[in-house]
């Protein structure tokens, strides 16, 4: 007989979408189900749980508000002994009829499986927008950077009791029991939906902003991989190899883009903080034009230039992509060049090829906050977005001719050095 597969679902004041999230459980096909809620809301979440009545619903209002780790874990505490799989769902998600039977039969292929789903994103108001489908094999680089797996996954209690459960301290949760799982037991993909994620401005995670978002996977990443055990894979390596073939294309593509006739005269503001952006300065710079600063919100200072919501009255504002028939010739001039027709490459991190880079430089000290950079060219820039982008860090200076000379050069004792010279 089929013993219950536990839901765990940490809750806090979204009680306009928990009604949803509840009635997807109860249209389950396989039945053997229980749901865990831990409810730490100051909205009516109580009140929309009490016309639920299932007896395999498990309610329990805590008015003190808890980290969504700390709820998993008192929720893990109730699920012991009362079934062998689990999930984490959210409050605003909804689960496919086929979600906990398809779950129970991957989980099955081992006591120490991961399961992880393709699913449907919908919006706001409830309507499907687009399949994400996860690769196959997922890449083991792509695993440890910002473009990890999360919620939803399934695994078993058995790994939940392995890894000690979920952290308390990092806000990337569902990510860092992921990449802990890597090394333990196997992970299994299922290629059929299963489940309807809501992306809306109220979620825990986009509410902050992306850069939180970036910054509090990729913390996740430097704990698990500071923890992974000798004699696994090493998701980085050559991670030095992909970074120099990123970045001498996108520095080709960057050059391109001026040549197209944007003047690199000095003083022009660039639109945004990206990964587009942050090329177009880098190659201002290259050219001798080292830009005023940049125009965003999530940053204050990057790269030892201001950032502003908008560029100051009177000064010249250079976006990071060209449109209509610039746009065409761009394209048309980075084909004839052998490089990608579009700018793709120019707008994305991405973030297993930064991750490669980055992670190894900032595992040599891990309580540095200041670092300089030794090298030079479009590696050392990209090391130094790096740094400050996903790292938080502050990059105080490079060694050598530098396309951001408002940085400080090599003033300070106290200032960690990282030595991109020394790689092979």
């Amino acid at each position: 007989m089929p013993v219950p597969f536990q839901l765990l679902m940490p809750s806090y004041n979204q009680a306009h979408f928990i009604r949803e999230a509840v009635e997807s459980v109860l249209k389950q096909e396989d039945p053997d189900w229980e749901l865990w809620i831990l409810d730490n809301s100051s909205d009516e979440t109580p009140q929309v749980m009490a016309a639920f009545t299932d007896p395999r619903i498990h309610f329990i209002h805590e008015p003190r508000r808890m980290d969504p780790g700390t709820c998993l874990n008192l929720m893990l505490e109730k699920a012991r002994g009362r079934g062998r799989d689990f999930s984490y769902i959210h409050t605003d998600n909804r689960l496919l009829p086929c979600f906990v039977g398809d779950h129970r039969t991957a989980l099955a292929q081992h006591p120490l499986c991961l399961a992880a789903c393709d699913y449907w994103e919908m919006d706001e108001q409830g309507r499907r927008t687009k399949i994400r489908r996860r690769p196959e094999p997922f890449p083991l680089g792509r695993l440890f950077s910002v473009d990890s797996i999360g919620v939803p996954f399934a695994a078993t209690l058995e790994l939940a009791e392995r890894l000690g459960g979920f952290s308390s301290d990092d806000l990337a949760d569902d990510v860092l029991f992921v990449l802990r799982a890597d090394a333990i037991g196997p992970r299994v993909h299922l290629h059929q939906p299963q489940m309807e994620y809501r992306v809306h401005g109220g979620s825990r995670f986009l509410s902050g902003g992306h850069l939180r978002v970036h910054r509090a996977i990729h913390k996740s990443v430097l704990k698990a991989y500071a923890e992974r055990p000798a004699g696994v894979a090493d998701p980085f390596e050559g991670g030095p190899d992909r970074a120099r073939a990123l970045t001498d294309q996108a520095a080709r593509m960057a050059r391109t883009h001026l040549a197209l006739g944007t003047n690199p005269q000095p003083g022009a503001w660039i639109e945004g903080t990206g990964p587009a952006s942050f090329w177009l300065a880098w190659a201002f710079g290259d050219a001798g034009a080292p830009i005023a600063g940049f125009i965003g919100q999530e940053f204050t200072t990057l790269l030892g230039v201001p950032v502003l919501p908008a560029a100051p009255a009177g000064t010249r504002v250079v976006q990071p992509r060209l449109r209509g028939a610039d746009g065409l010739q761009q394209g048309l001039r980075w084909l004839l060049r052998g490089l990608p027709p579009l700018d793709h490459a120019l707008k994305r991190l991405p973030g297993d090829v930064m991750a490669g880079l980055l992670v190894p430089f900032q595992l040599q000290e891990p309580g540095a906050t200041r670092v300089r950079i030794r090298g030079e060219g479009p590696l050392a820039a990209y090391l130094a977005y790096a740094a400050e982008y996903l790292g938080a860090l502050q990059v105080a200076g490079f060694a050598g001719t530098s396309s951001w000379p408002q940085l400080p050069g090599f003033l300070a004792e106290d200032i960690t050095t990282w030595d991109l010279e020394g790689l092979a």
